[in-house]
């Protein structure tokens, strides 16, 4: 009996027996390193799917351009359209632009600014003002073409066949991206805003526009539909639409739009009328046909880091096919002999620094 006792006593101590302290310690540590492998790497993926989905945004939005431009039907409007009248010249500098617009109430006029509902108004194309943290596009209308060339004709002063798409867009059209609104009541000023509702996109997730030297990125991208063939064209300007007064800043069109009400930057006398307009910035010498790269940076403040995705747009792409988005790894597939994207010259480089 007593020795059933001490057996019994036994193996009741054998059932009680928990952990160590070493082992639930050890349990914990393990588990720790576990989990944190597990949240690290969802976090990485959060992350990534971010950058992807701003690259996304970034790249989706340069394609909805091109296939505007690209939509036949954009040539078509005409002076229906209550947007296409207003300001479409650029060497006005009229102390009296309210007289001036209503001096232009006349079948007869040589339309440079375009009294609503009495001209042609066709869209051209667009312009994309990109910087590194956003995007904004506006849309360029001027008069029609066909119809000046058949005005001309048998003049002494003809359309010559010899000019260039900006060397019409300007000086024969008179294109550009902002309007003057005037209302003919002596109690409303003029305003000055785009020739159409502008959009912007801006950078998500902290991401950065780049040129392939790894530097802010501050360009003019003019896609256009040349007046005189109908072909798409992208054209590009190393710098961006200063405006203004002074002609110093940078023209943000959301912000002008957004003046006084809605109604737009009022007008001051003294300055040309589309001091924040594109027209007189159209030169040869200023915009140049070429492909343009944009490196979409992941930014310091993302947990996914040191990426940078290639965008490239074709110097004569026709709808979103101009506009290509490049895997991560494509200058990797470069160094090792593979696919070799700058062998193409509508695209130009094929490197982000």
């Amino acid at each position: 009996m007593i020795m059933y006792n001490m057996l019994m006593d036994k193996n009741k101590g054998a059932f009680l027996r928990g952990f160590t302290i070493i082992e639930v310690m050890l349990f914990l540590a393990l588990s720790g390193v576990l989990l944190a492998g597990i949240l690290g790497g969802l976090g990485g993926n959060i992350a990534r799917q971010r950058y992807n989905d701003a690259v996304q945004d970034i790249a989706n939005m340069m394609r909805d351009q091109y296939s505007f431009v690209s939509d036949t039907q954009i040539a078509q409007r005409n002076k229906e359209d209550s947007y296409c009248y207003g300001l479409v010249q650029s060497d006005v500098n009229n102390d009296d632009a309210k007289s001036y617009f209503r001096s232009l109430n006349s079948s007869s006029a040589d339309n440079k600014i375009a009294y609503r509902g009495r001209t042609n108004c066709v869209i051209y194309g667009a312009v994309v003002s990109i910087t590194e943290k956003y995007i904004e596009t506006t849309e360029l209308i001027g008069r029609d073409y066909k119809t000046i060339v058949k005005q001309r004709e048998g003049t002494d002063n003809p359309v010559r066949s010899d000019l260039s798409d900006i060397e019409i867009l300007k000086d024969v059209v008179s294109a550009n991206n902002v309007a003057l609104h005037c209302n003919l009541d002596d109690s409303e000023d003029c305003y000055v805003r785009s020739a159409d509702n502008s959009r912007t996109q801006n950078t998500k997730w902290g991401t950065r526009l780049l040129d392939p030297e790894g530097e802010p990125i501050r360009k003019t991208l003019m896609i256009i539909r040349s007046p005189r063939d109908g072909s798409i064209r992208t054209y590009v300007w190393n710098d961006g639409i200063k405006g203004g007064l002074t002609g110093l800043e940078y023209v943000r069109y959301e912000e002008l739009n957004a003046m006084n009400g809605g109604k737009g930057q009022k007008f001051n006398v003294g300055h040309p009328l589309d001091s924040y307009g594109i027209n007189r910035h159209l030169t040869d010498a200023n915009f140049k046909i070429q492909a343009l790269d944009i490196c979409v940076d992941s930014g310091d403040s993302q947990t996914y880091s040191n990426a940078r995705r290639l965008i490239k747009i074709k110097k004569a792409g026709m709808g979103q096919s101009a506009v290509e988005l490049m895997n991560l790894d494509a200058e990797r597939e470069i160094s090792e002999g593979g696919v070799d994207y700058s062998s193409d010259a509508t695209l130009g480089v094929a490197e982000c620094q």
